[in-house]
Protein backbone atom coordinates (compact mmCIF):
# COMPACT_ATOMS: atom_id res chain seq x y z
CA UNK A 1 0.00 0.00 0.00
CA UNK A 2 1.44 3.52 -0.86
CA UNK A 3 2.22 5.33 2.78
CA UNK A 4 0.62 8.54 1.41
CA UNK A 5 -1.34 10.62 3.92
CA UNK A 6 -4.98 9.31 2.74
CA UNK A 7 -3.73 5.69 2.99
CA UNK A 8 -5.18 3.57 5.92
CA UNK A 9 -5.75 -0.11 7.22
CA UNK A 10 -9.03 -1.54 8.33
CA UNK A 11 -8.56 -4.80 10.80
CA UNK A 12 -11.79 -6.66 10.70
CA UNK A 13 -13.65 -9.66 12.11
CA UNK A 14 -16.50 -11.86 10.25
CA UNK A 15 -19.41 -12.85 12.64
CA UNK A 16 -18.07 -13.34 16.27
CA UNK A 17 -21.10 -15.24 17.81
CA UNK A 18 -19.67 -14.18 21.23
CA UNK A 19 -21.63 -16.12 24.46
CA UNK A 20 -20.24 -16.91 27.64
CA UNK A 21 -20.47 -20.32 29.60
CA UNK A 22 -22.59 -21.76 31.41
CA UNK A 23 -25.77 -20.94 29.26
CA UNK A 24 -26.88 -19.65 32.32
CA UNK A 25 -25.19 -16.29 31.78
CA UNK A 26 -27.15 -14.59 29.28
CA UNK A 27 -29.94 -17.26 28.41
CA UNK A 28 -31.16 -17.99 31.46
CA UNK A 29 -34.79 -16.60 30.14
CA UNK A 30 -34.63 -17.94 26.98
CA UNK A 31 -38.21 -18.83 25.91
CA UNK A 32 -38.34 -22.97 25.82
CA UNK A 33 -41.23 -22.61 23.64
CA UNK A 34 -39.27 -21.14 20.31
CA UNK A 35 -39.82 -24.52 17.96
CA UNK A 36 -35.43 -23.68 17.10
CA UNK A 37 -34.88 -24.58 20.66
CA UNK A 38 -32.67 -27.09 20.42
CA UNK A 39 -31.12 -25.43 17.48
CA UNK A 40 -30.51 -23.16 19.51
CA UNK A 41 -29.27 -24.56 22.48
CA UNK A 42 -26.69 -26.53 20.05
CA UNK A 43 -25.56 -23.00 19.04
CA UNK A 44 -25.04 -21.90 22.93
CA UNK A 45 -22.73 -24.87 23.38
CA UNK A 46 -20.67 -24.27 20.42
CA UNK A 47 -20.16 -20.35 21.30
CA UNK A 48 -18.84 -21.24 24.62
CA UNK A 49 -16.58 -23.66 23.65
CA UNK A 50 -15.08 -21.52 20.69
CA UNK A 51 -14.72 -18.91 22.73
CA UNK A 52 -12.98 -20.92 25.83
CA UNK A 53 -10.62 -22.31 23.04
CA UNK A 54 -10.01 -20.69 19.83
CA UNK A 55 -11.41 -17.68 19.09
CA UNK A 56 -8.98 -15.89 21.82
CA UNK A 57 -6.65 -16.51 19.69
CA UNK A 58 -8.46 -15.39 16.72
CA UNK A 59 -9.00 -12.43 18.71
CA UNK A 60 -4.85 -11.77 19.74
CA UNK A 61 -3.94 -12.30 15.97
CA UNK A 62 -5.96 -9.67 14.71
CA UNK A 63 -5.37 -7.08 17.47
CA UNK A 64 -1.26 -8.00 16.78
CA UNK A 65 -1.88 -7.16 13.10
CA UNK A 66 -3.51 -4.15 14.32
CA UNK A 67 -1.15 -2.55 16.51
CA UNK A 68 1.71 -3.78 13.61
CA UNK A 69 -0.24 -1.98 10.91
CA UNK A 70 -1.77 1.01 12.73
CA UNK A 71 -5.07 0.24 12.27
CA UNK A 72 -7.23 3.31 11.91
CA UNK A 73 -10.59 1.16 13.35
CA UNK A 74 -11.64 -2.24 13.57
CA UNK A 75 -14.87 -3.46 11.67
CA UNK A 76 -17.33 -6.15 12.43
CA UNK A 77 -20.15 -7.75 10.11
CA UNK A 78 -22.39 -8.14 12.37
CA UNK A 79 -23.85 -11.07 14.50
CA UNK A 80 -21.49 -9.43 17.26
CA UNK A 81 -23.26 -11.67 19.48
CA UNK A 82 -25.62 -14.56 19.78
CA UNK A 83 -28.60 -12.81 21.24
CA UNK A 84 -31.36 -15.55 22.53
CA UNK A 85 -31.52 -13.62 25.38
CA UNK A 86 -35.47 -13.26 25.83
CA UNK A 87 -35.20 -10.61 28.52
CA UNK A 88 -33.96 -6.88 27.39
CA UNK A 89 -31.62 -5.80 30.35
CA UNK A 90 -30.19 -9.29 29.60
CA UNK A 91 -29.49 -8.40 25.93
CA UNK A 92 -27.82 -4.81 26.70
CA UNK A 93 -25.95 -6.35 29.39
CA UNK A 94 -24.52 -9.34 26.46
CA UNK A 95 -24.05 -6.47 23.84
CA UNK A 96 -21.68 -4.45 26.70
CA UNK A 97 -20.23 -7.62 27.97
CA UNK A 98 -18.99 -8.64 24.43
CA UNK A 99 -18.00 -5.63 23.15
CA UNK A 100 -16.01 -5.10 25.80
CA UNK A 101 -14.15 -8.74 25.50
CA UNK A 102 -13.59 -8.24 21.66
CA UNK A 103 -11.78 -5.27 21.73
CA UNK A 104 -10.06 -5.52 25.11
CA UNK A 105 -6.22 -6.94 23.56
CA UNK A 106 -6.85 -4.26 21.09
CA UNK A 107 -4.78 -0.98 20.55
CA UNK A 108 -6.43 1.05 23.41
CA UNK A 109 -8.78 3.21 21.58
CA UNK A 110 -9.43 1.63 18.53
CA UNK A 111 -12.70 2.39 17.51
CA UNK A 112 -14.95 -0.42 16.86
CA UNK A 113 -17.52 -0.02 14.14
CA UNK A 114 -19.93 -3.45 13.83
CA UNK A 115 -23.02 -3.26 11.72
CA UNK A 116 -26.42 -4.78 12.67
CA UNK A 117 -27.06 -8.59 12.51
CA UNK A 118 -29.66 -10.61 12.62
CA UNK A 119 -28.68 -12.26 16.14
CA UNK A 120 -28.19 -8.89 17.15
CA UNK A 121 -32.00 -8.22 17.66
CA UNK A 122 -32.91 -11.81 18.25
CA UNK A 123 -35.31 -12.51 21.01
CA UNK A 124 -37.55 -10.39 22.94
CA UNK A 125 -37.48 -7.28 23.02
CA UNK A 126 -33.61 -7.21 21.32
CA UNK A 127 -34.08 -5.33 18.15
CA UNK A 128 -34.92 -1.80 20.40
CA UNK A 129 -32.07 -2.90 22.37
CA UNK A 130 -29.86 -2.64 19.64
CA UNK A 131 -31.07 0.39 17.98
CA UNK A 132 -31.18 1.90 21.33
CA UNK A 133 -27.17 0.97 22.01
CA UNK A 134 -25.92 1.18 18.70
CA UNK A 135 -26.96 4.64 18.03
CA UNK A 136 -25.04 5.73 21.03
CA UNK A 137 -21.98 3.13 20.83
CA UNK A 138 -21.52 3.43 17.02
CA UNK A 139 -21.77 7.58 16.88
CA UNK A 140 -19.65 7.36 19.96
CA UNK A 141 -16.88 5.36 17.87
CA UNK A 142 -17.10 7.57 14.78
CA UNK A 143 -16.44 10.46 16.57
CA UNK A 144 -13.58 8.90 18.07
CA UNK A 145 -12.12 8.28 14.34
CA UNK A 146 -9.73 11.69 13.17
CA UNK A 147 -11.02 13.36 10.60
CA UNK A 148 -14.40 10.70 10.20
CA UNK A 149 -17.36 12.91 9.05
CA UNK A 150 -20.46 11.60 9.94
CA UNK A 151 -23.65 11.73 7.34
CA UNK A 152 -26.52 13.53 7.85
CA UNK A 153 -28.96 11.97 10.28
CA UNK A 154 -26.33 10.35 12.71
CA UNK A 155 -26.09 6.62 13.22
CA UNK A 156 -29.86 5.36 12.51
CA UNK A 157 -31.14 2.58 10.51
CA UNK A 158 -31.51 1.31 8.12
CA UNK A 159 -28.50 3.17 6.56
CA UNK A 160 -26.14 5.45 8.11
CA UNK A 161 -22.81 6.40 6.59
CA UNK A 162 -19.69 8.82 6.93
CA UNK A 163 -17.08 9.92 4.84
CA UNK A 164 -13.18 8.91 6.09
CA UNK A 165 -9.98 9.99 4.33
CA UNK A 166 -12.21 10.68 1.08
CA UNK A 167 -14.00 7.25 1.33
CA UNK A 168 -18.10 7.15 2.27
CA UNK A 169 -18.40 3.92 4.34
CA UNK A 170 -22.17 2.84 4.39
CA UNK A 171 -23.83 0.67 7.02
CA UNK A 172 -27.24 -0.71 6.34
CA UNK A 173 -29.84 -2.91 7.86
CA UNK A 174 -29.46 -6.05 5.56
CA UNK A 175 -33.23 -7.34 6.41
CA UNK A 176 -34.84 -4.08 5.60
CA UNK A 177 -36.64 -5.03 2.99
CA UNK A 178 -37.17 -1.60 1.12
CA UNK A 179 -33.25 -1.15 -1.33
CA UNK A 180 -33.82 2.86 -2.06
CA UNK A 181 -32.03 3.73 0.81
CA UNK A 182 -29.57 1.99 0.25
CA UNK A 183 -29.13 2.62 -3.16
CA UNK A 184 -29.69 6.59 -2.56
CA UNK A 185 -26.47 5.86 -0.25
CA UNK A 186 -24.54 4.36 -2.57
CA UNK A 187 -25.38 7.15 -5.35
CA UNK A 188 -24.63 10.10 -2.57
CA UNK A 189 -21.12 9.01 -2.62
CA UNK A 190 -20.07 10.24 -6.32
CA UNK A 191 -17.28 12.77 -5.07
CA UNK A 192 -16.28 9.88 -2.71
CA UNK A 193 -12.56 8.09 -3.41
CA UNK A 194 -13.76 4.40 -2.72
CA UNK A 195 -17.56 3.78 -1.85
CA UNK A 196 -17.73 0.68 1.39
CA UNK A 197 -21.10 -0.82 1.52
CA UNK A 198 -20.88 -2.74 5.23
CA UNK A 199 -24.13 -5.66 4.82
CA UNK A 200 -24.37 -8.61 7.22
CA UNK A 201 -26.34 -10.12 4.59
CA UNK A 202 -24.08 -10.34 1.48
CA UNK A 203 -25.85 -8.91 -1.61
CA UNK A 204 -24.34 -11.36 -3.80
CA UNK A 205 -26.54 -14.53 -3.31
CA UNK A 206 -24.62 -16.44 -1.40
CA UNK A 207 -24.54 -20.63 -2.83
CA UNK A 208 -25.85 -21.98 0.45
CA UNK A 209 -28.33 -22.91 2.73
CA UNK A 210 -28.27 -18.87 3.76
CA UNK A 211 -29.11 -17.91 0.29
CA UNK A 212 -32.38 -15.93 1.38
CA UNK A 213 -30.74 -14.25 4.07
CA UNK A 214 -29.23 -11.97 1.93
CA UNK A 215 -29.14 -8.28 1.55
CA UNK A 216 -32.80 -6.47 0.98
CA UNK A 217 -34.77 -9.89 2.81
CA UNK A 218 -36.71 -12.44 0.27
CA UNK A 219 -38.75 -11.83 -2.89
CA UNK A 220 -39.59 -8.34 -1.50
CA UNK A 221 -36.75 -6.41 -2.82
CA UNK A 222 -36.44 -8.11 -6.24
CA UNK A 223 -37.51 -5.32 -7.93
CA UNK A 224 -34.72 -2.96 -6.93
CA UNK A 225 -32.00 -5.63 -6.44
CA UNK A 226 -30.90 -4.70 -9.98
CA UNK A 227 -30.69 -1.16 -9.31
CA UNK A 228 -28.66 -1.82 -6.10
CA UNK A 229 -26.29 -3.88 -8.47
CA UNK A 230 -25.96 -1.30 -11.17
CA UNK A 231 -25.19 1.76 -8.47
CA UNK A 232 -22.46 -0.54 -6.42
CA UNK A 233 -21.30 -1.35 -10.34
CA UNK A 234 -21.36 2.11 -11.76
CA UNK A 235 -19.26 3.01 -8.20
CA UNK A 236 -16.66 0.12 -8.25
CA UNK A 237 -17.92 -0.35 -4.99
CA UNK A 238 -16.35 -2.37 -2.31
CA UNK A 239 -18.86 -4.29 -0.35
CA UNK A 240 -18.03 -6.37 3.10
CA UNK A 241 -20.47 -8.45 4.52
CA UNK A 242 -21.13 -11.53 7.03
CA UNK A 243 -23.36 -14.22 8.16
CA UNK A 244 -23.13 -17.01 5.54
CA UNK A 245 -20.45 -18.15 8.18
CA UNK A 246 -18.05 -19.51 4.94
CA UNK A 247 -15.08 -17.00 3.70
CA UNK A 248 -15.75 -16.27 0.20
CA UNK A 249 -14.86 -13.25 -2.66
CA UNK A 250 -16.59 -12.06 -5.67
CA UNK A 251 -15.62 -10.24 -8.42
CA UNK A 252 -18.62 -8.72 -10.85
CA UNK A 253 -17.83 -7.00 -14.18
CA UNK A 254 -20.77 -5.93 -16.47
CA UNK A 255 -21.95 -3.14 -18.76
CA UNK A 256 -21.99 -0.43 -15.74
CA UNK A 257 -18.55 -1.24 -14.59
CA UNK A 258 -18.46 -3.65 -11.82
CA UNK A 259 -17.48 -4.21 -7.80
CA UNK A 260 -16.42 -6.64 -4.99
CA UNK A 261 -17.57 -8.74 -2.59
CA UNK A 262 -15.89 -9.88 -0.08
CA UNK A 263 -17.80 -11.63 2.83
CA UNK A 264 -15.92 -12.66 6.44
CA UNK A 265 -16.16 -15.05 9.52
CA UNK A 266 -15.04 -15.89 12.42
CA UNK A 267 -17.05 -18.74 14.02
CA UNK A 268 -14.07 -20.65 14.81
CA UNK A 269 -16.82 -23.31 15.72
CA UNK A 270 -14.14 -26.58 14.91
CA UNK A 271 -10.40 -26.94 15.40
CA UNK A 272 -9.98 -27.69 11.31
CA UNK A 273 -11.45 -24.29 10.44
CA UNK A 274 -8.31 -22.17 11.27
CA UNK A 275 -6.94 -24.02 7.80
CA UNK A 276 -7.68 -22.83 4.73
CA UNK A 277 -7.99 -26.72 3.23
CA UNK A 278 -10.59 -27.20 0.60
CA UNK A 279 -11.66 -23.72 -1.55
CA UNK A 280 -13.44 -22.92 -4.92
CA UNK A 281 -11.40 -20.66 -6.80
CA UNK A 282 -12.98 -20.88 -10.13
CA UNK A 283 -16.54 -18.96 -11.41
CA UNK A 284 -17.78 -22.64 -12.25
CA UNK A 285 -17.61 -22.93 -8.09
CA UNK A 286 -20.09 -20.57 -7.90
CA UNK A 287 -23.47 -22.84 -7.36
CA UNK A 288 -21.39 -25.94 -6.36
CA UNK A 289 -23.66 -26.17 -3.57
CA UNK A 290 -27.00 -27.03 -5.50
CA UNK A 291 -28.89 -28.33 -1.92
CA UNK A 292 -30.74 -31.06 -3.13
CA UNK A 293 -33.18 -30.41 0.02
CA UNK A 294 -34.75 -27.19 -1.96
CA UNK A 295 -38.21 -27.89 -3.49
CA UNK A 296 -40.83 -26.37 -5.71
CA UNK A 297 -40.65 -22.36 -5.48
CA UNK A 298 -37.42 -22.34 -3.37
CA UNK A 299 -35.32 -24.32 -5.31
CA UNK A 300 -36.45 -21.83 -8.59
CA UNK A 301 -36.03 -18.95 -6.52
CA UNK A 302 -32.47 -19.93 -5.75
CA UNK A 303 -31.47 -20.86 -9.13
CA UNK A 304 -32.64 -17.71 -10.02
CA UNK A 305 -31.39 -15.31 -7.88
CA UNK A 306 -27.63 -17.20 -9.17
CA UNK A 307 -28.81 -16.80 -12.43
CA UNK A 308 -28.84 -12.77 -11.76
CA UNK A 309 -25.50 -12.74 -10.42
CA UNK A 310 -23.35 -15.44 -12.79
CA UNK A 311 -23.40 -13.69 -16.00
CA UNK A 312 -21.01 -10.62 -14.58
CA UNK A 313 -19.36 -12.91 -12.45
CA UNK A 314 -15.53 -12.78 -12.96
CA UNK A 315 -13.56 -13.67 -9.70
CA UNK A 316 -14.98 -16.41 -7.00
CA UNK A 317 -13.21 -17.79 -3.92
CA UNK A 318 -14.91 -19.93 -1.44
CA UNK A 319 -13.40 -21.24 1.86
CA UNK A 320 -15.09 -22.93 5.14
CA UNK A 321 -12.44 -21.25 7.12
CA UNK A 322 -12.69 -18.68 9.62
CA UNK A 323 -10.38 -15.74 10.53
CA UNK A 324 -10.11 -12.49 10.29
CA UNK A 325 -9.25 -9.78 7.62
CA UNK A 326 -7.46 -6.25 6.78
CA UNK A 327 -7.92 -4.31 4.23
CA UNK A 328 -5.53 -1.75 2.80
CA UNK A 329 -6.61 1.68 1.53
CA UNK A 330 -4.80 3.90 -0.71
CA UNK A 331 -5.95 6.52 -3.26
CA UNK A 332 -4.86 3.70 -6.02
CA UNK A 333 -5.70 0.33 -4.46
CA UNK A 334 -7.94 -1.96 -1.81
CA UNK A 335 -6.57 -5.04 -1.33
CA UNK A 336 -8.37 -7.57 1.59
CA UNK A 337 -5.70 -9.91 3.09
CA UNK A 338 -7.67 -13.11 4.64
CA UNK A 339 -5.72 -14.61 7.88
CA UNK A 340 -7.18 -18.58 8.59
CA UNK A 341 -7.41 -18.76 11.94
CA UNK A 342 -4.93 -16.98 14.42
CA UNK A 343 -3.00 -16.63 11.22
CA UNK A 344 -0.57 -13.32 11.11
CA UNK A 345 0.40 -14.69 8.11
CA UNK A 346 -1.93 -13.87 5.00
CA UNK A 347 -3.83 -16.63 3.71
CA UNK A 348 -5.33 -14.73 0.55
CA UNK A 349 -4.85 -11.81 -0.83
CA UNK A 350 -7.74 -10.01 -2.56
CA UNK A 351 -8.31 -7.14 -4.74
CA UNK A 352 -11.33 -5.15 -4.81
CA UNK A 353 -10.88 -2.16 -7.22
Amino acid sequence: MDKDSNSYVVVGLGDTHCDAEPESVYHSHYDESNRWAEIQHQEFRRNGEMWRTRCPRLLGASATLARDLGAAFLLQTGDVIQGDCDDAPTHRKMLGDCIGLLRKPYPAGLPFLTVLGNHDIRGKGAREVYLDFASEFIAREIAALPGAKPRRGGVAYPVFSFSFHGDLWIFCDFENNDLQPVIDAVESGGGARHVFLVTHGPFTTPDDGSFRWRLGGRREADGLRPRLYEALSRRHAIVISGHTHYTSYYRHSNSFGGFCEFTATSVWSRPELGEEGDVFTTVDGYGAFSMPKFEGERLEDFKSQLGFFRPGLREYYWSMAAGHFAIAISDTSVGVDFFAGDSVVATRHFEMI
